[in-house]
């Protein structure tokens, strides 16, 4: 006798409906999509009682496929590589998600294993998987990572390669970003004067200080994206248009002029930027740990603590939205506090 028993789990804002059963000795609990939510008006009480119909009428479904040896996923689902799929999918959807491939290592390190069947991806799986990253990563990022395989695992949804899906009511919180260093006005005057062993470097990060770029918008950054002392790009995380005025400290860290497809700064790779810019800061006595992204987090809070409103700040970064500029009014308001409490007391 296959029995199909009523599961639920409290969440934050009501109690999810589960399925339980076995089949072939292993057990499966599918989250039904349905809830139970907390109130005792009239509308809350006619909700959970339409979602316990739905819930008894899905059981009785299941149990019926079961016991009539219906099979629940397509028969081939155990032989499902997941790991396969997930690669797959960035070929099938592109995108310049540059994540996608930091996920991908993550969830190997996790599994311990080149072959993930698509089986063993259930919601049990999918939190222990995010309890792993939120062990092993810090600020947003536990949860960037696992909203975009949750992204692989809607895909796989639709194409019915699960019966639901196992992610929807596994909830991971978006903690703050930790707050990065940045530079001010003297310690920029400090490097400007600081010789630095890749003169470009120096220049493109200076650069970045001055305009907010990104080092994979610096590193690509061409000479006809600068005309008359604009800069026009498309950034390469948003994809979205940008056009602003460029200081004129900017355009003199620009160099000689070259044909409109030449690099405007012909740039180590990353990680060999960031072991310039460290030796830089060495050299130049500056005690903080300031990194590539570190020239756009310095312009954003230079420009806030120089009075430019939010709306304005958020335009010349790109932001999609003020929520991402905000944490820079925060980090100005905490250097203006720093430096009040230098003050001498009396």
């Amino acid at each position: 006798m296959i029995n199909v028993i009523r599961r639920q789990r409290k969440l934050k804002n009501g109690i999810a409906l589960y399925l339980d059963y076995r089949i072939c000795g292993k057990r499966i609990q599918e989250p039904t999509g349905l809830h139970i939510y907390p109130g005792s008006d009239e509308i809350t009480k006619q909700l959970n009682k339409d979602n316990n119909i739905r819930f008894e009428i899905l059981r009785n479904d299941r149990q019926k496929e079961l016991l009539n040896g219906i099979a629940l996923l397509p028969v081939n689902r155990q032989k499902i590589d997941f790991l396969q799929y997930y690669k797959e999918y960035f070929v099938k959807y592109p995108t310049r998600e540059r994540r996608a491939a930091s996920v991908f290592k993550k969830l190997q390190a996790f599994h311990k294993g080149n072959v993930l069947p698509l089986a063993a991806i259930d919601e049990a799986f999918l939190v222990k998987f995010k309890n792993f990253l939120e062990s092993k990563l810090t600020g947003e990022t536990p949860h960037n990572y696992f909203k975009l395989l949750c992204k692989v695992i809607r895909q796989a949804t639709k194409e019915r390669l699960f019966a639901v899906n196992p992610s929807e009511d596994v909830i991971i919180k978006r903690m703050e970003g930790i707050p990065k260093d940045t530079l001010n006005i003297e310690e920029l005057k400090t490097l400007y004067a600081c010789h630095c062993s890749n003169d470009t470097v120096k220049r493109a990060f200076l650069f970045c200080c001055f305009t907010g770029l990104r080092y994979c918008d610096v590193s690509k950054l061409k000479w006809e994206n600068v005309q008359n002392g604009i800069l026009s790009i498309v950034q390469s995380k948003t994809r979205h248009n940008l056009t602003a005025e460029l200081h004129q400290t900017a355009l003199s860290l620009l160099g000689n002029v070259g044909s409109a497809t030449d690099l405007v700064f012909s740039l180590p790779t990353n990680n060999g930027y960031n072991k310039v810019v460290k030796g830089w800061m060495k050299k130049a006595e500056i005690d903080k740990h300031i990194t590539a992204h570190c020239g756009r987090h310095t312009f954003a809070t230079l420009l806030v603590q120089n009075g430019a409103d939010i709306l304005s700040v958020s335009a010349v970064m790109g932001h999609k939205t003020i929520k991402y500029t905000q944490r820079y009014t925060r980090v100005a308001d905490t250097m203006r506090s720093q430096t009040i409490q230098k003050l001498p007391t009396m």
